[in-house]
Parts: structure tokens; sequence; C-alpha cells
């Protein structure tokens, strides 16, 4: 196979008299797109996406594979950049046009939806009030690929990509729960939390948002939720407050800034909190109760 030449931007906008970019429209050649998945082997996205940019940051093509392994791409001959990510995301879209804009944006959501419901009036954290409802994402692995020359008219021209994994996980886990009944829903909702990633930056970015979470149920007495996230505190340090909702119209504020920004591994987030007292309410949603009741606000131990 013949290799891609890797070029800085100056030498592969060279070569074209009569041409700014240098892109020769008469000849299409296939290249070979293959995924490295050395920094993620256990990585079985849906699809990949692949985005090629010329190098003034204007975006060429988009193509998605429906394979990991990748396949071809038919492209004018010239000078290229890619950004690439998993396609088929159920909570984040695609958003930009240009090299430096392109992001992943997490989807709009409502606090309850963990719960499967759409209703919006559950009371928020007065440091979080005015954030936006944004659905955590899932899985997402991403790269960027930053300049290769394809050459007209030859063959088994072949690009290597390797993709790496852009979401973090958080696991937020309560012992010593009192009361868990399987007749009332519970779900969380964490603030601070970024909403989006840059693929050309590689890092999270977009405003600060209050994610909801579902929650489950590990025994009779522990309840965990466990997320991904792009990161937390896009711009400027951010408190997080996880609130816990229950069908039966209660809620609880917990602050948990320290140990989000103390944990010893930022990729993988985990915090264990003790003590949680559910009223002895059964039957899910009950139509006597018109308002929401706060049974608790406290900073719970860290573990």
């Amino acid at each position: 196979m013949a290799a891609i030449a890797l070029l800085p931007v100056a030498a592969a906008l060279q070569g074209c008299d009569h041409k700014e970019l240098c892109y020769d429209h008469s000849h299409m050649t296939d290249l070979d797109v293959a995924f490295d998945w050395s920094d993620a082997p256990d990585a079985q996205p849906v699809t990949m996406v692949v985005h090629f940019f010329r190098p003034d940051g204007s975006l060429y093509k988009r193509l998605e594979f429906s394979s990991r392994e990748g396949g071809k791409a038919r492209l004018e001959a010239g000078a290229y950049m890619m950004l690439f990510h998993n396609g088929t995301m159920e909570t984040v879209v695609e958003q930009g046009s240009t090299w430096d804009d392109h992001q992943l944006t997490c989807m709009a959501s409502s606090l309850l939806a963990p719960m499967g419901r759409n209703s919006d009036d559950a009371p928020r954290p007065p440091e979080a009030g005015d954030q936006p409802v944004a659905a955590a994402p899932g899985m997402v692995w991403a790269g960027v690929h930053e300049l290769m020359e394809l050459k007209p008219k030859i063959q088994g021209q072949t690009v290597t990509l390797r993709p790496a994994e852009a979401t973090a996980e958080y696991v937020v886990e309560i012992k010593n729960v009192e009361n868990l009944s399987e007749g009332v829903d519970i779900s969380a909702a964490i603030s601070g939390m970024s909403s989006a990633y840059s693929l050309s930056g590689q890092h999270h970015c977009g405003a600060a948002a209050t994610m909801p979470v579902g929650m489950e149920k590990v025994d009779e007495h522990t309840v965990r939720a466990r997320f991904r996230a792009f990161g937390h505190c896009p711009a400027e340090e951010q408190s997080h407050i996880f609130s816990i909702y229950t069908s039966n119209k209660v809620f609880y504020h917990y602050d948990i800034t320290g140990q989000m920004h103390q944990a010893s591994d930022p990729r993988h987030v985990y915090i264990e909190l003790d003590g949680l007292k559910i009223p002895d309410i059964s039957g899910g949603m009950s139509p006597d109760i018109s308002g929401w009741t706060e049974v608790i606000e406290k900073d719970l131990p860290m573990n």
C-alpha cells in the first residue's frame, strides 16, 4: 500500500499554480480509511463518522462507515484534515461546519427524563437554577488527524485513524438508604457538567449544564447513579449539586463539589455517600400531593 505523506500546512498547499488550495476536481481517488482501536480495544461503535476538512478549515465532506474497521472514501485529490467520532448516538448531535467550531453537543432533556416524565417542575438548586438541562452522553470515541495529502491516480492510499475515549465515567453511590421501595421511582441530576466536546481541540466545552441521570437499586440499602459526561466545569469552576427526585415528589439536594474537584482520577470519578432516608410512602406518584417536599439538604460525607 502507498503511504500517505504527512506535511506541514504550507507545504501541502504548494504545487498547484492555478489554485490557492491544492485540489484536482478531475481526479477522484479512493482512500482506504482504517481505524486503530489500540486506545479503546473494547469499543464496539455502531458506526464511525469522519469529517474531511480542507486546510482552510472549511468542511469538504462527511462520511459514515458501518464498520468499526473503516472503509473506502472517494475524494478529490488534495490536502485534508480529519475529525472523527462514533455515530448513531442517542443523546448527542453534531454541530458546526468548520474545523474550529465543530462540536459534539448534548441534546436538551427533561429533568425527570430518567423516570419517564417530561415534567420540569422539579425544584432546582439555587446554584444551578438557570442552567440548561442536557442529556448525559453515552460512550463517545473521537480523534483528530491534522493533515494528509491525497495524491491523484495512485491506488492503495491509506490513512489510519486512532480513536480514543472522549467521555469520562462518573459513579455516585449512596449507602445505608432507608425505605427503598419498588413503589417509588427515583432519579437524580447533577449540575455543573460540560454540555459539549470540541473535536479539533479534544477537550470538553460548552455551557455548564444540569444532567439528569438514572438511579439503580444495588441492594436493599444501596442506590447508584452511573453515567458518562464530557467533563465538568467547562469554563470555570462550578458547584456540583447532586439532586435526588422521587415519584412521590420528595427531593434532596446534596453538595458534592469537593468530591468532584478532588477526584484522584478525573476520567473515572467515584463518589461514595452515606445515609439517605426516603419517606415510607408507597404507590408511586400520589395525586394528593400538589407540590414538592424537601426532606434534607446537607453535605454527605465523602468516601
